[in-house]
């Protein structure tokens, strides 16, 4: 006992430190760099920032998170900075950092270490979780069902799907929750996407298997996504019933996994699809467009990676779709001129359906998905954490135009909500739903007059932008083409 105080003291001391060296150090490096310091929040708990999280928490459970995000940044300007339990966190949406974070220095930037710890239980090491050569590999493997010919396959199944949808709208002008449907009808075409099975919920033909295992997922999802909000102190969240959904949900994919890895088998063996299914349940290698865990298959033998890949890919497009859609048909709604000339595009059309490349060639329709994406983006903010000591163009010094110097570990939090709203770059009618700013944009482009890469990002951007982009805007385009023509 006598000597706990020393050992205490000793180890208080080097822990001041040496954080107090660090803290030279970096400042040494930043002058001799060039850099100044950005303006930062005035936190209430200097040493944890714990009054800000308190605050976030509380705003994002009263459903008002996006608008006091655009509040803080109108108060404290395009970049500062906050403190993220004791971690310096650079907030900012100057298009120079993005582009430097997202492109130009984009090694120096990842993700592993904000989502890997905290997602690890759930859904491993996959494109969502890791940097470097396993980030790029899991990228590799993902890409090739997201191809062309994948896309136009998919419209056919969709279409299917959406007959089913369109049914349930009524007839006679009653009002009808399109919102609910369009996740019911996305639920189904990823669930068939991914496994080759759909969840059945608009034939309302879900098994309580599947039922179960969504319940799990979202479950699951919601933990990881509240142990990375904890940061370092993820071990709080001691939940029996997140680990519980976990195990649910590794059981139910890792059905379909083995699936997967009995039709890699007999690629693998020369036997042909229609051979193995005859000596088979049919079910199990579904001929028409191969969900995309068979292709997956083809490429690894491992039951953990094809999991992990899976559940992740299932993270990403859960809902994203059918939310965009919603966002589409609120506005819609609400601005009858626009829908009337959408419609008389659409009609011109006759009664077949467009192909894939005439949906993304419809101007009109594709101005509105873009000012829809412009307002509501898929991913309305975004972060990233340094993975090696680094800079920003901008942000630092009483003008805000010195450039940052980033020490190892420091978050980077963006925010597309924000940066679509700034009226320096989209006008003083920045919040107003206006298509036709699509096509002075488009002009200005062409033109070179301006060019609005990372001023515009509904999808992320650079290497890790998302690899579904197209086949949402493609699926998207397709389903405002038949709810609207009907």
């Amino acid at each position: 006992m006598a000597l706990l105080l020393p050992v205490l003291v000793t180890g208080i001391c080097l822990f001041f430190t040496y954080h107090i060296y660090r803290y030279l150090q970096n400042l040494y490096l930043a002058r001799s760099k060039g850099c100044l310091p950005p303006r930062r929040y005035p936190h209430r708990d200097p040493f944890l920032g714990l009054d800000f999280f308190l605050e976030t928490g509380k705003i994002f459970s009263e459903n008002r998170y996006l608008p006091e995000l655009l509040a803080r940044y109108n108060t404290y300007g395009p970049t500062f900075q906050t403190n993220l339990f004791g971690t310096p966190s650079i907030n900012t949406i100057e298009p120079e950092n993005l582009q430097a974070v997202y492109s130009s220095d984009f090694r120096n930037w990842g993700v592993e270490p904000l989502r890997l710890p905290a997602q690890d239980p759930f859904c491993g090491r996959g494109f969502i979780t890791t940097d470097g050569a396993a980030w790029e590999h899991s990228r590799a493997m993902l890409k090739p069902g997201f191809n062309r010919a994948n896309i136009v396959a998919g419209l056919e199944g969709l279409g299917e799907a959406l007959d089913k949808m369109m049914n349930k709208i009524p007839s006679d002008g009653e009002t009808v929750d399109l919102q609910a449907l369009f996740f019911d009808l996305y639920l189904d075409t990823s669930t068939e996407f991914l496994f080759g099975e759909s969840y059945g919920a608009l034939s309302n033909s879900s098994s309580k298997e599947s039922q179960a295992f969504m319940d799990a997922f979202d479950h699951a999802m919601f933990g990881s996504g509240f142990r990375i909000a904890l940061g370092p102190f993820k071990f709080l969240y001691r939940n029996s019933k997140w680990r519980e959904a976990c195990r649910i949900t590794h059981a139910f994919a890792d059905r379909y996994v083995q699936r997967a890895l009995e039709y890699r088998q007999s690629v693998m063996s020369g036997a042909s699809q229609d051979d193995k299914a005859e000596n088979n349940d049919p079910s199990h290698f579904p001929s028409r467009n191969k969900p995309l865990l068979y292709h997956l298959a083809l490429q690894t033998s491992s039951p953990l990676t094809l999991r992990n890949e899976i559940l992740q890919t299932l993270m990403a497009a859960q809902g994203t779709t059918a939310a965009l859609l919603s966002n589409v048909f609120f506005l819609l709604a609400r601005h009858p001129a626009v829908y009337q000339r959408l419609r008389q595009e659409i009609l011109a059309l006759g009664d077949d359906d467009p192909d894939f490349d005439r949906l993304l060639h419809l101007k009109y329709l594709q101005n509105i998905l873009k000012e829809t994406l412009r307002l509501h983006p898929i991913f309305p903010q975004m972060n990233r954490i340094a993975l090696h000591p680094t800079t920003l163009p901008r942000g630092g010094g009483p003008d805000r135009t010195a450039p940052l110097y980033i020490p190892t570990g420091t978050i980077f939090d963006t925010s597309a909500h924000v940066l679509h709203r700034q009226p320096s770059i989209w006008g003083p009618d920045a919040d107003a739903f206006n298509p036709d700013r699509w096509e002075d944009a488009d002009a200005e482009r062409e033109t070179g007059e301006r060019d609005i890469r990372w001023r515009y990002m509904p999808f992320g951007a650079g290497p890790r932008a998302c690899v579904g982009k197209y086949k949402a805007l493609g699926e998207a385009a397709f389903v405002v083409v038949r709810v609207v023509r009907r």
